[in-house]
């Protein structure tokens, strides 16, 4: 399973390619427990994700059934009622901060490097994005 990196984008947004390829994952069925567990999680960045932008799991995951192609997928991303270049810009700023000090789940950072994201406990990263860079390099 290969999944984009948090920080590529789709339509200019950081973290939509990586939940693509998630929902994507997920649908064929070769997709760990873990992640599917997480997938859409409230709590996590998909969460970050949906509400920043103003959409249910549901709509996304559909969306992203239906498309079948990037191209497309990001035509439909575009068309949302909460989603222009301010919003895409400033999730763009926000979510490679998620999980540092004095933004959202930094505590949840340091809860799951101990089950999920082991090589932070060695190497210790500042926020989400770093931890899933860090887990999933070769």
């Amino acid at each position: 399973m290969k999944l984009r990196r948090p920080q590529n984008t789709l339509a200019s947004c950081c973290w939509l390619a990586r939940m693509t390829d998630k929902v994507r994952a997920c649908q064929q069925r070769n997709f760990p427990l873990l992640y599917r567990i997480s997938l859409g999680s409230p709590v996590g960045i998909d969460g970050y994700f949906l509400r920043h932008f103003g959409l249910s799991f549901c709509q996304f995951r559909n969306a992203v059934m239906e498309t079948r192609t990037d191209i497309d997928l990001e035509q439909w991303f575009l068309n949302q009622p909460g989603v222009n270049p301010s919003t895409i810009s400033s999730w763009n700023d926000f979510a490679p901060r998620l999980g540092t000090p004095g933004y959202p789940v930094s505590f949840v950072r340091h809860f799951i490097k101990w089950f999920v994201y082991p090589k932070s406990i060695k190497h210790p990263v500042n926020s989400l994005f770093e931890m899933i860079e860090q887990d999933e390099a070769p």
